[in-house]
This record gives C-alpha cells, structure tokens and sequence, in this order.
C-alpha cells in the first residue's frame, strides 16, 4: 500500500467514526464533503471547499479528527485544514497546525531590547492559539470577538474587554490574537503585555527620566493587548499613563485589547474616567466550562501532550471520567492531566480509570455534584408528568417521545456513559436510538425556545 493510499484508508476510519458520532445529517451537509491529501513533507491536509467550511470544520471537528487520526496511525503527523485554494499551493505550516507553536510574533522582533529589558515583551505561550481554544456556551461570544478583532483590519469595537475568573482562557484568547495578526497578510502589529509588564516597564522609564521610549513602544503598535489589568487599578501614576495610552490607540483607530479577573465596574481605580473608556467599548464575560466544553478542552490537550510522549493513550471512557470530575477550569484540567501522563505514560503505566482515581485522590481537585442516568429519568418523568416506565417503555406518542429525547440528550452531556450503556437504560434501546434522540434535541435547541427553556430548567434542577 502506498503512502496516500495508508492515508486514505485511515480517513475512510476516521470519517465512518466522525458519521456515528456527530450523525447522518451532519455527515451529510459538512464532513462527506472533505477529502485528504498528503504532502511531501508528510503532512495530512484535510481539504474543504472554501474558507467558511474551513472555520466550521476547525472550530466543530478539528479537536476530534485529530484525536482520532492520532489513534488509528502509528506516524505522527501534522494534520492541516485548508480549503481547496490553499490545496493547491504551498501552506505556512505553522498558520494551520491545531497544538504546534506559532512563530514569534513579528512585532515582537521589534522591540527595542532596552525596553525589552525593563520588562516588556511579546507572548512566550505559542501553544495558545484559536485552532487550540476550544469553544462551547461559555465562552462563544469571547471566541467570536476575539477572531472578529483578529481578523478586521480596523476595530470593530473599541477597547475590548474580557473578564472572568482564573483558568477560564482570557489569556489564551489575548494571546490567540497576537498572533492571528502577525500571521495575517495585513502586517499590522500586535504587542502582548502583561500588567506587570507594563507597569514595570513605565517605572523603570521615570526611574531613567524619559518615558519617550517606553510610550514609543506602546503607541507604535496596532494591536495592543494587555493581560490581568486588575494589577494596575490603585497605582496612580500608572493609571494615567495607562488611561492616556488607551486614548491615544482609540483615537488613532488601533485596537486595544485588554483582560481582567473583575468588570470594569469593580475596578478600583483611582480615575474614573479609565473606568468609564474601558466600560465604553466591548466588555464580554467568560464563565468556567461545562461538561461538553471540558471533555473538548481534555482531547485538546491529550493531542498536545502527544508531541512529547507519542505512545500517550488516553481511553475515551478516561476522558469521559476526568471531564467529569474536573470542573473548574481549563488551568486546572491541564494540571490534572499532566500529572495523570507523568505518573503513567512517563512511568510505563497504562492510563485507566484505577491510575486516574488514584492520581485524583492526592490533588485538591475540586468537583460538582454527580449527575447520573437514574437521576435525570427521575426528573424527566417528574417535570414532563409522566412515570420513568414511560421512559423505558416502547410508547410513541409525542407526550413520551420528547421527553426520552430529552433525557437521553441529557445524560449524554451531563454523564460519562457510554451510547451503548445509556440505550441500555431505557428499555435495552440500541446506541443508534440514543444518537438519532441526541442529535435530534441538539439540531432542534437553537430554534426551539420551549425547548430550550426546558432543557435548561432541567439541567438546574439536576445540580441544585
């Protein structure tokens, strides 16, 4: 078998995984349409038809293909998205790999080494990027504002702000933007910044009696991002640097992009007028990741961990465990499973439910409350007014449909059960039944307002 012909066998494997997991419908509309190819260095690209396939395909498939090209091929390869335009031409590696490092930011090869010095620099986390920024309710809108930032050659709204807690992926956002503009074609320049960083950099400027340098630096950019913005609010004279250097980038219509654990309004700043500019443009909350959310954020990261330890094999019903286990964010999901690989893979261990549990058992691991299938008939029949025999019966009228749909859709997201098990417990239904209920729910939530709020109010009722 020839090489393209291993590659294609594998994606005929891969996609036939793709059909049972995600459906008929969405096969049909978006990944039938995808073919593979692969270049002479190696590289796998998933070709789409234009570039509106490609953002869907990455944003909805691109943690999952690759997880489940990774298992099925013994090589470890890149595997590229690119429409059919970019097929047919050379490809910048670094722009379309999902977990790799991005090149150094051009703007940041800029920097005037004695700035440089004081404090100030361009991102050092290259892993962060939107192809490794997984998207779910939580954080939808951030995502979105941040690729329209990326992507506009002028802002779309002035200054952005993102606030949320620890570990929810402000920086990771902030610094996906940096470098989706110094990979773009508009050369436009991005500097990254922590707080400390600018406010390092300022201080040192006084202590050497001239801030021309240092103001130089921060206005000489068309992006300017800076994180953790809550460590400047107090420090007066930085303030009114800062508050200045704000006006100065609005007013030349560049992008300012800034983060912070509190809104705005809880601030405590000295001038309310920092305030009222930061509050007068774009503010977007993240919140913690639920289950969906953290089960992409797990395979997200198990394929990052693969460039360093290529053997790492992580059961789907391991990853299904820790995404329910670990629920309070992407930081300290990522710690778990790195301390899970160092105790098993790096140690020659297999990486099962036992190795996890004991690993968990010696981390402060915070958890929400465990939902399971019994839980969620219960409080299915009790809210629909019907009985859980309903639920497990052969009954087809639309008064006992609905709500197994529900339930079903339900303990898939909210429980680590498998399709099979899950069919199972209602009525010995097969894992295809379970699918068709699942889709079904997830295709109709958009547009379905009762729906929606029924679903919802279930979903309290089951972690009060």
């Amino acid at each position: 078998m020839t090489g393209e012909d291993h590659v294609v066998a594998i994606w005929r494997n891969v996609r036939a995984r793709l059909r049972e997991e995600y459906g008929p419908t969405i096969y049909a509309g978006e990944i039938a349409r995808l073919r593979v190819t692969e270049t002479a260095d190696g590289r796998v690209c998933v070709v789409c038809p234009n570039a509106f396939s490609r953002a869907w395909v990455e944003d909805n498939l691109g943690v999952r293909l690759r997880a489940l090209w990774a298992a099925a091929d013994d090589a470890v390869r890149e595997i590229a998205v690119v429409t059919e335009s970019e097929a047919a031409r050379p490809v910048r590696a670094a722009a379309l790999t999902s977990a790799g490092a991005a090149p150094v930011l051009e703007a940041a090869e800029s920097l005037d080494g004695d700035v440089r010095m004081n404090g100030v620099s361009e991102p050092r986390e290259t892993r962060f990027t939107f192809d490794t920024f997984m998207v779910g309710s939580a954080n939808i809108m951030a995502s979105t504002a941040a690729k329209a930032v990326a992507n506009s050659s002028s802002p779309p709204f002035n200054p952005v702000f993102f606030h949320g807690d620890y570990g929810v992926g402000k920086t990771h956002l902030l610094t996906a933007i940096a470098h989706a503009v110094g990979l773009g074609q508009s050369k436009r320049k991005a500097l990254y910044l922590t707080a400390e960083e600018f406010l390092n950099g300022f201080q040192s400027a006084l202590r050497n009696r001239d801030v021309r340098p240092f103001k130089e630096l921060v206005r000489d950019c068309d992006v300017l991002l800076i994180d953790d913005v809550h460590f400047l609010a107090g420090k007066q004279a930085t303030e009114q640097e800062f508050l200045q250097t704000i006006n100065a980038l609005v007013a030349a219509d560049k992008q300012v992009v800034l983060a912070s654990c509190g809104a705005p309004s809880e601030l405590q700043v000295a001038d309310r007028r920092l305030r009222d500019i930061l509050s007068g443009g774009f503010v977007c909350p993240l919140q913690g990741p639920d289950l969906d959310l953290r089960r992409k954020i797990i395979d997200c990261k198990i394929a990052q961990a693969r460039t360093l330890c290529p053997t790492l094999d992580v059961p789907e019903m391991v990853r299904d465990f820790l995404a329910a286990r670990v629920t309070s964010s992407a930081r300290e999901l990522e710690g778990v499973l790195n301390n899970i690989i160092v105790r098993t893979a790096l140690m020659d261990r297999p990486v099962t439910i036992d190795s996890v549990e004991e690993a968990l058992g010696e981390l402060p691991v915070k958890s929400e409350k465990r939902v399971t299938v019994d839980d969620i008939q219960k409080a299915v029949a009790a809210y629909f007014d019907i009985t859980v025999d309903d639920l497990h019966s052969k009954r087809r009228t639309k008064t006992v449909v609905r709500p197994r749909h529900i339930a079903m859709y339900l303990a898939k997201t909210l429980t680590t059960r498998s399709l099979p098990d899950i069919g199972r417990r209602f009525g010995g239904r097969d894992h295809s039944t379970v699918i068709h209920a699942v889709n079904k729910i997830a295709d109709q939530l958009p547009s379905d307002g009762v729906l929606s709020d029924d679903v919802e109010a279930l979903r309290r009722r089951l972690r009060d």
